[in-house]
């Protein structure tokens, strides 16, 4: 398994695509806590062959067969988890705080649809551009395990993202990056900086 656990996060930025800018919510480093980590599994397929000599294994290329990934956060206030999984409704009473809204699902949401996309972005503790990023362009994040409240100080949380593969026919002009994943560099030919407010990638100027 081609499982790889990323830990010492800087920031994790959930961004979903409205059709003219990036709608974005943060995780920083403070929301995250030490053992916030993230885990990617970008395993290929592989075909086998056996013969009198032995048995061997080649990946196929451009396959993968165990896409995964998942993001295990801090979560002092509902608002956090609600934002991610894109299902927070903000307070609206006066002298509410940031905090104050609700989490609410199942109200009679289309069942065949798929919902909106959000690309994943998570980059290390010492991240000062993009080179050691990591992005899954399109998930649909769940909560797949128990929530414990009381457990601890601050309750973890573990969300899946449910990466997908980037399947051209149908994904190519949706706003999202052309391909599944992205390890390192959003550009080869200038250095960039992610910009957490706007969700988008800038050149970094020299000085």
């Amino acid at each position: 398994m081609a499982t790889k656990t990323i830990t010492q996060l800087h920031r994790v930025s959930f961004r979903r695509w409205t059709g003219s800018a990036w709608d974005v919510v943060n995780f920083e480093a403070d929301d995250l806590g030490q053992d916030t980590q993230a885990t990617i599994n970008i395993a290929p397929r592989k075909s086998s062959r056996s013969s009198s000599v032995g048995t061997t294994e080649k990946p196929i290329a451009g396959t993968l067969d165990a896409f995964a990934g998942s993001i295990t956060i801090l979560m002092g206030y509902w608002k956090a988890l609600g934002e991610a999984l894109g299902v927070w409704n903000s307070a609206t009473y006066a002298g509410h705080d940031a905090n104050a809204g609700n989490m609410t699902d199942g109200g009679g949401a289309d069942l065949c649809g798929d919902g909106t996309p959000v690309s994943v972005i998570v980059q290390g503790i010492c991240d000062d551009g993009s080179t050691a990023d990591v992005e899954l362009t399109r998930c649909y994040p769940s909560i797949d395990d128990d929530i414990e409240i009381g457990a601890s100080d601050t309750s973890e949380i573990t969300i899946a993202l449910n990466p997908q593969i980037y399947n051209s026919a149908t994904m190519a002009s949706d706003g999202y990056p052309a391909y599944s994943y992205r390890l390192g560099d959003n550009s080869l030919t200038k250095n960039q900086r992610y910009n957490a407010t706007s969700g988008e990638y800038a050149d970094v100027t020299e000085s």
